[in-house]
């Protein structure tokens, strides 16, 4: 079986850049979800049969009054706010901790010559990096942290063969060569 260089840890950006990607916690991810506070759903009360009050919330095809149009539009536009600092964090994790890169030499001082200041601290000149020359477009960008995620969600077993498939290079051929008569063995 043939793996891509996704599966084997390796993402190439349309511009030629080659990334390794890296695992990086959950539960970090976790807590970068959880560092973002999303609206609360709103409510209306109804009268129950016995003659109480319950709370329930609204959904976008019960709206009908001018006010609750309002209110609705203002919920909308907060949580569309929220999910867009969400992606925002979520995207600077999978392009901080879900990369390698080796950054050539001379590109700071190209931005320099675009009037654009590189940052000096290690992490904001990787983003930078990866932001601005790695990539070629919004869509290579999104084709990157895509290629992130479905490497961060892959199982060990699934990394553990993509990694054995790389030569090894104190062994060289040899460790490859003795895979190919096993798998070969196997499979007859």
């Amino acid at each position: 079986m043939i793996e891509s260089n996704e599966q084997k840890g390796i993402h190439v950006t349309r511009g030629g850049a080659v990334v390794k990607l890296r695992l990086f916690s959950p539960v970090l991810q976790d807590k970068v979800r959880a560092s973002v506070e999303f609206p609360a759903v709103p409510i209306y009360e109804a009268e129950t049969a016995g003659g109480g009050k319950e709370e329930h919330e609204y959904t976008a095809d019960m709206i009908e009054t001018d006010e609750e149009k309002a209110m609705w539009a203002e919920y909308t536009a907060k949580r569309v706010a929220a999910e867009l600092v969400l992606y925002e964090r979520l995207g600077k994790l999978a392009l901080v901790r879900g990369t390698e890169v080796d950054i050539p030499e001379g590109w700071q001082e190209e931005q320099a010559l675009f009037g654009l200041d590189v940052p000096e601290g290690p992490t904001e000149r990787k983003l930078h990096y990866l932001e601005t020359e790695a990539v070629e477009s919004n869509q290579d960008l999104s084709e990157l942290i895509l290629a992130i995620l479905r490497y961060q969600s892959a199982t060990e077993e699934e990394r553990a063969a993509a990694a054995a498939s790389f030569k090894s290079p104190v062994e060289g051929d040899a460790t490859r060569e003795a895979e190919d008569e096993q798998g070969a063995v196997e499979s007859e």
